[in-house]
C-alpha cells in the first residue's frame, strides 16, 4: 500500500495533463463529465494526499468537487488549462486565505 504522502492526482483533458505522468503524478484523463465523475470518485476512494485539476474542469465538476474540498485530504488545486486562466484558481486561494486569517488580505484595494 501506497503512503499518502506521496499520492497526488490530476484531472483534465488528456492533451493538459499528460506531461505530469513523468512527474509520478497519477492522470485521469477526461473527455466527458461522466469521466470527470468517475475520476472523481476514484481518487475519492483512494487516499490522494493532493488533486491537481484543471480549470475548465473544476467549473464543469463543481458540485462535485466542492464535496472534496470539504474533507481534509486531499487539499484541491485548480490550475489553467491549455486555453488560459479563468481566475478560478485565483478565486479559490482567496476563499482559503480569507477562511484562514479572517479578510481578504489578498486584495488589490
Amino acid at each position: 500500500m501506497e503512503t499518502l504522502g506521496n499520492k497526488i492526482a490530476i484531472i483534465g483533458s488528456p492533451s493538459a495533463i499528460l506531461g505530469f505522468k513523468a512527474l509520478g503524478v497519477v492522470a485521469f484523463p477526461v473527455a466527458s463529465e461522466e469521466e470527470g465523475f468517475q475520476a472523481l470518485e476514484q481518487i475519492k476512494d483512494k487516499a490522494y494526499a493532493i488533486l491537481l485539476i484543471t480549470e475548465d474542469w473544476a467549473s464543469k465538476l463543481s458540485e462535485s468537487l466542492e464535496e472534496i474540498k470539504s474533507q481534509t485530504l486531499p487539499a484541491v488545486t485548480i490550475l489553467p488549462s491549455q486555453q488560459g486562466s479563468q481566475g478560478l484558481g485565483d478565486q479559490e486561494l482567496r476563499k482559503i486565505v480569507e477562511r484562514a486569517v479572517g479578510s481578504d488580505i489578498l486584495s488589490n484595494n
